[in-house]
């Protein structure tokens, strides 16, 4: 055999190189290839699952909002077949034993959810909550019943227990010592993701649907009125000048003109003739729209959308803004106002300060241990800014001196000391912060202002622990506030603005604040400023104004001299709606009294100053979502 050249075996040499380079670089490539794949799918994957659960936090937050306030008007519908509370138990949804009954818990809490059930689709089956403009598509829904939600079936590895009680602080003999009341609704929320790609994935959630009840106080009201009118009869009309942050009701019905600015519920009774503690007209729900003489009457099923209805005439279109939806409720049931002060009166005999007499002076007034005040510039940077005491100056004279002067402070401890010479003696082991007055009071105030002509001069009237309801009774005793009256540690900074469409919110990061302030006159009025040209520029109160038979009102409003803007950081409930002060219809300038500038405190949402008088309606102070857990679902 003849053997082969050298040559030869290079070829095939070099051939068999080429075909195992050629191998080994297919192989690579197809690698290659799958890697690129596996990270395409894995990076797809990643992103749904991280949508998934992005859309979980929303939803959850949505829960604490929105559903919130579907969840309260449920509560407050007095239907019980709908959920709603009419009874007179003991327990909101538990019977009327010592101990809330758990079968009743749980069927009363079950018609709760199917109606909630009904409110939450409609607010989140056809919504994306995804990020704008990412392409991707994140579905939710929350199953508070074993019922299919969003046209989908309720999960068969779920599991929906019933409703119970959580939490309660009571053990109450009666229906009107009902304080806190907690409940739990489980629930499954299901979250299906995809980032715009065929992947998906699906995220379950475990959960329960916590919230308290309570007697309502009249304090988380930005403004309540039992006759939306004044005292002369006169209707008030809601105009594009009108911005309220917070809740606004009133017994009777709205008038609305242009387009008027509501940021939170917004409900009314539909009385046409509202007396103190029930309507004495019929009922009517709807609401006025128009201006001049052109104006209508239209009810709920008279309004193309009865949450943003409108009215057209002469080409001007009335169309109240309700920041939100649902925000509005035409057909609230009919709120009581008190009939007597007897719970403050009683508050004050008990643990306060009771005055058996006309007040001519009460000033409040924060300060240290030797009385002095902080000083405020001109920006409102006041210094210290906390102080140690919180100061109550009782003047029972003009000349407010010798025994017709009483002095008292206490500090964070609770414990009430009266001057008495140059030594502080035990008032009050410990104060619950109620001033209560037979009489009237003339002259409610903080400390004076450095420059009276700017209001950020004015130091504080409540120490940053302070709470305090101050009150009277009496036919035609009235409380009249002459001087500022402002927090230590103000919930919120900024006042309600608006320019063309846009609303801007004051900023309210100080919700953990405890200094608030209630004003209450169960007959008389509350009169805001002194009556006369020389009355405060600017005029600042902090706290929550109630008048249970009166107005809340500038003094002498058509008559004094424009004296700037009454600067309220709170609300007013009233029986009648009060004037402030008269505009130039023409050019809209002020020509007597003062314009309102108010902004809501968030914190009456849950909180009220000391035994502020409460609604008889039960509201939803606090509604939490809870998550036990959350897992991929494959179905």
């Amino acid at each position: 055999m003849q053997s082969m050249k050298p040559q030869g075996i290079a070829i095939v040499v070099a051939l068999t190189v080429i075909l195992l380079l050629s191998v080994v670089s297919g192989l690579i490539f197809t690698r290659t290839m799958n890697d690129l794949r596996t990270s395409r799918d894995n990076s797809a994957m990643a992103q749904a699952i991280n949508l998934a659960r992005g859309g979980a936090v929303a939803a959850s937050a949505l829960l604490s909002n929105d559903v919130r306030a579907s969840l309260e008007a449920i509560v407050r519908s007095a239907n019980p077949s709908m959920g709603g509370i009419n009874t007179s138990d003991i327990w909101y949804y538990g019977g009327n034993g010592t101990l809330p009954n758990a079968a009743t818990v749980a069927s009363r809490l079950a018609t709760l959810a199917a109606n909630l059930q009904t409110s939450v689709n409609s607010m989140i089956c056809s919504q994306n909550f995804a990020p704008d403009g990412s392409g991707a598509t994140v579905q939710v829904r929350i199953h508070f019943t074993t019922s299919p939600a969003c046209g989908q079936p309720f999960p068969s590895a779920a599991q929906l227990p019933s409703g119970y009680v959580v939490d309660n602080d009571n053990n109450p003999a009666t229906p009107l010592t009902r304080q806190v009341q907690g409940y739990a609704l489980p629930y499954v929320m299901v979250v299906t993701a995809s980032p715009g790609t065929p992947y998906q994935r699906n995220v379950l959630v475990q959960g329960e649907y916590r919230f308290l009840l309570t007697n309502g106080s009249f304090a988380r009201y930005a403004l309540f009125t039992n006759r939306h009118r004044t005292r002369s009869n006169t209707g008030v009309w809601f105009t594009a000048s009108t911005l309220f942050d917070g809740p606004v009701h009133t017994n009777e019905r709205f008038r609305f003109s242009f387009n008027p600015w509501f940021g939170g519920y917004v409900t009314s009774a539909g009385c046409s003739n509202a007396g103190a503690s029930s309507c004495s007209g019929e009922i009517s729900p709807g609401a006025h729209f128009g201006s001049g003489n052109s104006t209508t009457f239209l009810s709920p099923s008279q309004m193309a959308n009865p949450n943003a209805p409108s009215w057209t005439s002469g080409g001007i279109t009335h169309a109240p803004v309700f920041d939100g939806n649902p925000k509005v409720n035409w057909q609230e049931a009919f709120i009581p106002m008190p009939e007597n002060a007897q719970n403050q009166r009683g508050a004050a005999i008990v643990g306060g300060l009771y005055l058996n007499f006309n007040v001519v002076r009460l000033t409040l007034y924060a300060a240290d241990a030797s009385g002095n005040r902080p000083t405020c510039n001109s920006s409102g940077v006041c210094t210290p800014a906390t102080s140690s005491y919180q100061y109550i100056e009782v003047c029972r004279t003009a000349a407010c001196s010798g025994s017709d002067r009483f002095l008292y402070r206490y500090g964070p401890d609770g414990v009430l000391y009266r001057q008495q010479g140059s030594t502080w003696m035990v008032e009050r082991p410990s104060f619950n912060g109620v001033i209560f007055a037979e009489g009237s009071i003339s002259n409610l105030t903080g400390p004076a202002r450095s420059d009276s002509n700017n209001p950020n001069t004015a130091p504080p009237a409540l120490a940053s622990f302070a709470q305090i309801t101050v009150a009277n009774a009496g036919s035609g005793r009235n409380i009249q506030i002459q001087g500022d009256l402002k927090y230590q540690s103000p919930a919120c900074t900024g006042t309600l603005a608006r320019s063309g469409s846009t609303v801007t919110r004051p900023t309210c990061n100080n919700l953990s604040a405890d200094n608030i302030l209630g004003v209450y006159s169960q007959d008389g009025d509350i009169l805001l400023g002194n009556g006369t040209n020389t009355s405060l520029q600017d005029l600042t109160v902090h706290g929550v104004l109630m008048t249970s038979r009166g107005e809340v009102t500038v003094q002498n409003y058509s008559t004094i001299s424009p004296r700037g803007s009454i600067r309220l950081q709170g609300g007013i409930i009233q029986y009648y709606y009060g004037a402030f002060g008269q505009f130039n219809s023409s050019t809209g300038q002020m020509t007597a009294g003062y314009a309102r500038q108010f902004t809501y405190d968030p914190r009456m949402q849950d909180r009220a100053p000391p035994f502020f008088p409460t609604t008889g309606v039960v509201q939803v102070s606090v509604a939490t979502p809870l998550s036990f857990g959350q897992r991929e679902q494959v179905y």
